[in-house]
């Protein structure tokens, strides 16, 4: 049991119990309680989960005592609030923990992910500060309920004050998984003054942007976005788009085409793929004096046009997808990438049938460019048998498509497995190739991303895979139809 006190001065000290040991603590350690402590440890925190910056926290031993006190007139929370510029312009982000305070203006549906036992629930909300300044907050599972039974039980102009403690920052302001307190319109003074001053520049209503109603409803977003407003196509399709738009593919991951990268070089700020100075240069009409003065090794942010000195790395993976009609190139970014993170290749490859939602972009219409955005991966298996069996992308039947998504096959890293897809009559191709274990190149200094478009877009090469620190290339065999 992981714990954080607060002394009479607002000096905060992280403890810990031993597992064994909380059955004896647990009925005298609640929130908010004032507590004498003795016979005690004190050592060096090493805790990979930190909340506070002291150096040192409490260890509790077998012998140690816990004395209830009833009287309590010193800091109460221990409050740190940090101004929302801080945030936004990311000064804050090496905080090991943020507190925030804010009027509640907008406030979005609870979003519901997964199914029990693993399901995973979010809400997003903006909270306003005296200066007009609006902050995201998005709260996690139980912190999401105690948001939602909140806003269901109060009228919808409520003025809401906000407090969460202890949250983390990364422009925005999120709930830890165990730290975290949220106060909802508490009895606090620094919290009333803040609501005092608020209602005397803006009015009674929730904030600068008048009268606000709060609601919120639970939601299901996956099935939403991929089943009730997805538009559900078969691969062969995809070349037959004549418009920009967005739609939704079943398939499985055939090949990971490792020629085309792994990742990018990204900003810290705005995640997007920064340019050595020579490449912006050639891509943006209208430089900055800034930016021409800077040396020719510097790195430049296309988002916020100036030089980026804070980098970050993001994933970035072709993959080659088939069903039962064709075989397309798809681009996986870092959030869709992660879930396939510690597979073998060819556990990827045979395992992971999945739902897609692309974009058929102007750039892949104008330059007949068939390799396809990923924006979104679903591999719930609910909704991907609910796709295939409700219009058709797949004559299997849902036992068998739940049975093919739910496996776990063991798979031998130590040897290479070589995987031989045979297509049907409607096929095109049919694709041969070694796997091996996916690395993923941690230390590379830049990405290993070539500037070129993909020369097998069209369905002649599925690219190349290492085995045995080996690379070889392999091409798709035409099938006569």
């Amino acid at each position: 049991m992981d714990l954080i006190f607060i002394d009479e001065k607002g000096a905060k000290i992280q403890a810990g119990i031993k597992i064994h040991l909380i059955p004896i603590f647990d009925g005298h350690l609640q929130e908010d309680a004032v507590v004498i402590l003795s016979k005690f440890g004190v050592g060096e925190n090493k805790d990979l989960y930190k909340v506070v910056v002291e150096p040192y926290k409490i260890n509790f031993y077998r012998c140690t005592t816990v004395t209830p006190v009833r009287y309590w007139q010193d800091v109460e929370y221990g409050f740190n609030f940090r101004a929302y510029e801080d945030i936004l312009q990311g000064e804050a982000l090496n905080a090991l923990s943020v507190d925030v305070v804010g009027s509640v203006i907008c406030c979005g549906d609870l979003e519901i992910f997964d199914r029990p036992p693993k399901e995973t629930k979010k809400m997003n909300f903006d909270i306003e500060d005296l200066e007009g300044k609006v902050l995201r907050c998005t709260v996690w599972n139980n912190y999401a309920l105690q948001i939602k039974d909140f806003i269901s039980k109060i009228p919808p102009h409520e003025h809401v004050m906000a407090v969460i403690q202890h949250g983390k920052c990364e422009y925005i302001v999120q709930s830890d998984k165990f730290a975290t307190r949220i106060f909802l319109n508490e009895e606090i003074d620094e919290v009333n003054e803040l609501k005092r001053r608020l209602i005397l520049k803006f009015g009674q209503g929730s904030g600068s942007t008048s009268q606000t109603i709060l609601s919120s409803q639970s939601v299901f977003p996956l099935h939403k976005e991929f089943v009730t407003d997805g538009v559900k196509i078969h691969v062969d399709e995809i070349s037959e788009i004549e418009k920009e738009m967005s739609c939704v593919v079943v398939a499985t991951i055939k090949i990971v085409q490792e020629e085309y990268g792994w990742f990018y070089a990204a900003c810290r700020k705005f995640l997007k793929k920064v340019m050595d100075k020579s490449e912006y240069l050639q891509n943006v009409e209208n430089v900055s004096d800034d930016i021409v003065r800077l040396p020719a090794t510097s790195l430049v942010c296309p988002k916020c046009h100036s030089e980026c000195t804070s980098i970050t790395t993001k994933f970035k993976v072709q993959v080659r997808v088939q069903d039962e009609s064709g075989s397309f190139s798809f681009v996986m970014f870092d959030r869709d990438v992660q879930k396939l993170l510690g597979l073998a290749a060819s556990d990827i490859r045979e395992r992971q049938k999945a739902a897609f939602k692309i974009d058929v972009s102007e750039f892949n219409l104008k330059n007949d460019y068939r390799v396809y955005t990923v924006q979104k991966t679903c591999d719930d298996p609910v909704i991907i048998v609910e796709l295939v069996g409700g219009d058709g992308n797949g004559d299997e039947n849902t036992d068998e498509v739940t049975q093919e998504v739910a496996d776990v096959k063991d798979v031998n890293l130590s040897e290479s497995s070589q995987v031989s897809a045979e297509r049907t009559s409607r096929d095109v191709v049919s694709v041969t190739a070694d796997s091996s274990a996916v690395e993923v190149e941690k230390d590379s200094g830049s990405s290993p991303n070539a500037k070129r478009m993909a020369q097998d877009a069209d369905g002649v090469n599925v690219g190349e895979l290492s085995t045995n620190l080996r690379r070889t290339r392999k091409k798709l065999t035409r099938v006569n139809n």
